[in-house]
């Protein structure tokens, strides 16, 4: 049954209930419609919990623990990245420039950000419809403000040779993340159930191949060399993000096998999966186009 009903419901005060030490989880059938996303997961649900009973959850197995430990993990890695790479200066020989040195900064914040935002959304909206639409809302803005990030650093890194297509490029996708996050908040209480908010966020995503293909024809096409190493990079991030959103979009693979993949392995999970290999596929290739352009700097007019 699909939340038709939430933007009914986000007003109406929480009010908490008496619970025993024990754990309790939930059929899909006992848990309240804002909840009821995804009828192929049958069970493993929270509901009603305090913000302590939410963080207690972390250390027991429920069908959002995969959720929120694997994006979890994520931000510490970016962590460890930003100590590694930047802070202790190992990837520093390989910045051009200053704003190189602070792309990359903001690009592993922003993946952080999103990481944590994902976290936040998935381990406390199940205290009330209000506190799901709050928290989703800021699961939101963290995943535009993740895509942001990935935008301005590739952008930024491989368009450096053409000063005046970045800025184009950079100022239109800014314009457009601005707008998509403005349009989330305020209508976040409308389109909770369905997949828009996704579908717009794979549109947006998917705009990234206009660059991509102006950025293969302005270096000579596939006779180029910097163009055969780097260009088909683009495609297995695409091709990682396709698996997760296909998985998410189809609710594969539990559509096909309800109540099997309650706690591990469900759509849900894949695309955080994907998410963040794609956020660390980026950030590698990013490390490698650094160190391509210290031993390539420009040398191509910009046009």
């Amino acid at each position: 049954m699909v939340r038709k009903r939430l933007y009914q419901e986000v007003d109406k005060p929480y009010t908490p209930e008496i619970k025993s030490k024990q754990v309790q989880l939930y059929s899909f059938e006992k848990i309240p419609e804002y909840l009821q996303s995804n009828p192929y997961i049958r069970t493993g649900y929270r509901h009603g919990l305090s913000i302590k009973d939410c963080l207690i959850s972390l250390v027991y197995l429920n069908n959002e623990t995969i959720n929120i430990w694997s994006h979890l993990i994520g931000a510490g890695l970016f962590v460890y990245f930003f100590f590694r790479d930047i802070y202790n200066g190992r990837a520093l020989p390989f910045f051009a420039s200053t704003s190189d040195y602070y792309f990359i900064l903001f690009y592993t914040v922003s993946v952080i950000i999103c990481m944590l935002c994902s976290v936040s959304f998935h381990l406390f909206n199940c205290i009330s419809p209000r506190a799901f639409a709050d928290f989703l809302k800021l699961d939101l803005c963290g995943i535009g403000f993740g895509i942001l990030g990935c935008y301005l650093c590739g952008l930024h890194l491989a368009f450096e040779c053409y000063r005046d297509w970045r800025i184009r490029y950079e100022t239109m996708i800014i314009s457009i993340m601005f707008i998509a996050v403005i349009y989330y908040i305020h209508g976040v209480k409308r389109y909770t159930t369905r997949n828009i908010h996704v579908t717009l966020f794979v549109i947006i995503s998917l705009m990234g191949f206009l660059p991509g293909f102006h950025w293969y024809a302005l270096h000579g096409g596939w006779s180029n060399g910097f163009v055969q190493q780097f260009f088909p990079r683009l495609f297995v991030l695409y091709g990682i993000l396709g698996v997760g959103t296909f998985a998410y979009l189809t609710k594969f693979p539990e559509r096909f096998f309800p109540g099997y993949f309650d706690f591990i392995f469900a759509s849900h999970q894949i695309w955080h999966f994907a998410s963040l290999g794609a956020f660390i596929w980026w950030y590698q290739n990013g490390i490698d186009l650094l160190q391509y352009r210290l031993s390539n700097p420009c040398s191509t007019p910009e046009i």
